[in-house]
């Protein structure tokens, strides 16, 4: 069995190290170079991701890679060979338990559960990372260490709830046959990305918002977020998490840049800390967007998939469905059309068109039948009728069903089934239907 579980892993999940070290040296270049206070820290999305989306037999191997790839940061930024090795170590298992606690909440990483789980997990990987790094700083008694260890705890969170919902919902992206979105939708979903990028750079921009008043300026925040809900709802996932991600990097670096209407002239990095709260706010958002739209997809899927299935019980016994509501005079019908009449299934679409299609001498019968049955008369003898088929003959109809009362005693539906006979030619002496054969 051990063998078989070693055999089993697969060293490419180690391919997560390079976005975690691509991450950690843009939060790097974000960061205070005075005391070195993390105020972004977006590894720990990575790692999350990583850790969701790869089986848990790799899970030794994750962990062996993050500790490595942390190493590597932190030894990029002349760190002391203890204070390197504790925060590697913090790194690593702060985000594999993180990982553990969303998993347990929710098994599966989508769904309005899934969100209540990111947050407890971040809580719990932030809580974690805290613990043993500002333990080891208190015991190193370094300066600045409170001012790191606040900050170190809202990066960490902020790069969970902003990166690690991207990545995750990226993974339940599937193609389709179809080809990608509709020509509609995605001349819908440029005009939103670029009004998107354009307002975003417009809100950040120091020079663009300087003359403007501060209610004003902060108001215009809201107009990438507007932007970027309209991208997920036409694009879907993949549309918001490209929102997500430009977003992310254009508030991020005109912020750090000392630009944007968070920015506070008495703590000109409390601006980092704030984008990102903005950033958190705004990955929820959008996850809960996907999660919603993915529900309704979902459902909507089922519900063709039921069709469907109900359309060939229909075929296979030769009936057909009809629902009239007499408010509007509309006939819907369920089935094979195409093969019953040679119709398209909205050629029939009321009774003025029923009755145009109808033997000439039926045509009377079927006119006081349907006025009983708009009157409430609960008859449910079967209506033996003919109908005129588009490439010549008459298909023998045999109509079962009953007008349905509303509350107020009215009638609001007529329901019922045709059972489909045979094709008669147009002139079959032997096929003569007789009005009294109605059985």
């Amino acid at each position: 069995m051990g063998m078989t579980d070693k055999a089993a892993r697969n060293p490419l999940c180690l391919l997560w190290a390079l976005p975690y070290l691509l991450c950690g040296w843009f939060s790097h270049l974000l960061n205070d170079p005075v005391n070195h206070a993390y105020f972004v820290w977006l590894p720990p999305g990575v790692a999350v991701a990583a850790y969701l989306l790869t089986p848990r037999r790799n899970w030794l191997l994750l962990l062996l890679g993050f500790f490595a790839a942390q190493l590597i940061l932190t030894f990029s930024w002349q760190a002391q060979p203890g204070t390197a090795l504790v925060f590697a170590l913090a790194g690593s298992l702060s985000s594999l338990l993180a990982a553990w606690t969303i998993q347990r909440l929710s098994p599966r990483p989508e769904g309005l559960a899934f969100v209540a789980a990111l947050l407890a997990g971040a809580v719990v990987g932030a809580a974690t990372s805290a613990l043993l790094g500002g333990g080891w700083l208190w015991l190193m008694a370094e300066a600045h260490a409170l001012v790191r260890l606040r900050t170190w705890v809202c990066a960490y969170l902020a790069g969970v709830l902003i990166l690690a919902p991207a990545l995750t919902s990226w993974s339940q992206f599937r193609p389709r046959r179809s080809g990608g979105p509709r020509a509609r939708d995605l001349a819908i979903g440029l005009i939103a990305y670029a009004l998107m990028i354009v307002s975003t750079f417009t809100t950040f921009d120091g020079d663009m918002i300087q003359n403007l008043p501060y209610v004003v300026s902060f108001e215009l925040t809201y107009l990438p977020l507007v932007f970027a809900v309209l991208i997920a709802l036409v694009w879907g996932t993949p549309g918001g998490t490209l929102a997500m991600v430009t977003l992310t990097l254009m508030a991020l670096y005109q912020s750090a840049q000392g630009e944007g209407p968070f920015v506070e002239t008495n703590d000109p990095w409390q601006v980092l800390l704030a984008t990102q709260v903005y950033l958190v706010v705004t990955a929820l958002l959008l996850l809960l967007v996907n999660t919603l739209r993915g529900a309704r997809a979902e459902a909507q899927e089922a519900a063709e998939q039921w069709r469907g299935r109900f359309d060939l019980a229909l075929a296979g016994s030769h009936q057909l469905m009809y629902r009239y509501n007499p408010y509007d005079g509309t006939l819907e019908l369920a089935g094979d059309v195409q093969d019953a009449f040679g119709l398209p299934p909205g050629a029939i679409a009321s009774l003025d068109a029923l009755l145009a299609r109808a033997h000439p001498d039926d045509r009377s019968r079927l006119t006081l039948h349907w006025a009983a049955r708009r009157a409430g008369t609960q008859d449910r003898t079967p209506l033996m009728f003919r109908m005129a088929h588009a490439a010549g003959g008459w298909r023998l109809v045999s109509d079962r069903g009953s007008p349905l009362s509303d509350f107020d005693g009215s009638v609001a539906v007529v329901a019922g089934m045709w059972r489909l006979g045979d094709l008669e030619s147009q002139h079959d002496p032997k096929q003569e239907y007789e009005p009294g054969d109605e059985r």
